[in-house]
């Protein structure tokens, strides 16, 4: 549990949120239940990723629009 608490502090979760949430979880204690009280909230997920977010990663971004010039590693000369 006091593992937990610590994670919960290091993500800037405020000291009575992380009391609200503890006693809401305490006989059911788990990343997927944590998280879902974060949420209620207004906190980001801390210990669960929901993987379906990064589906469409990417997808607003132009890639062929790219002002970044990749030169290689330094001292890498191409012929």
């Amino acid at each position: 549990m006091e593992s937990i608490i610590h994670e919960l502090r290091y993500n800037d979760v405020k000291e009575e949120d992380i009391k609200t949430i503890i006693e809401r979880v305490k006989n059911r204690i788990s990343e997927e239940n944590i998280d879902r009280e974060l949420v209620k909230l207004g906190y980001q997920k801390i210990f669960t990723v929901d993987y379906d977010d990064y589906d469409n990663y990417g997808d607003d971004y132009d890639f062929e629009d790219d002002d970044y010039d990749y030169k290689g590693p330094k001292g890498f000369d191409e012929d």
